[in-house]
């Protein structure tokens, strides 16, 4: 049996498994690009962390780790490309993904380097907007003081 098919309980599908909205993103970025995705590794991308069997867990942890930087790179194009805002991809994990799978560990790798990055762009913006303003003590007081 396929892990597709425990994961959809044995659903039907005529287009075949279901693939979410990230992994069909990424196909189609990669596809543009002229990389071709197995179906079996599209199959992987969304199949449930918890659902592997020994030879996936050993393929993720082999192989598919050092893959992670170069497909959330690609994601993130998918995310400059669609003009997509923070909230909107977080809701599509929230909704999307219903469990933890490899595209949904990429997915939030996006999301992380997209709010580290907005905050830098604050950080700097407020730094540039900063000024040291020197504050004279009335002489008065000053005079008290003595």
């Amino acid at each position: 049996m396929e892990p597709h098919e425990l994961y959809h309980e044995g659903e039907s599908h005529p287009q075949g498994p279901k693939t979410s909205f990230f992994t069909r993103r990424l196909v189609m970025k990669l596809r543009q690009k002229g990389v071709e995705i197995p179906p079996g590794v599209v199959t992987f991308l969304d199949t449930p962390l918890f659902m592997f069997d020994e030879q996936q867990a050993a393929y993720f942890e082999r192989k598919f780790r050092q893959l992670i930087p170069r497909l959330i790179a690609v994601l993130e194009e998918v995310y400059d490309e669609m003009g997509a805002d923070r909230e909107g991809w977080e809701d599509m994990l929230i909704y999307n993904v219903k469990h933890e799978t490899p595209i949904g560990i990429c997915a939030r790798a996006v999301l992380a380097r997209k709010e580290r990055a907005a905050e830098d762009i604050i950080t700097c913006d407020l730094r540039a907007q900063q000024r040291t303003v020197r504050i004279e003590r009335p002489l008065t007081f000053s005079q008290q003081q003595a």
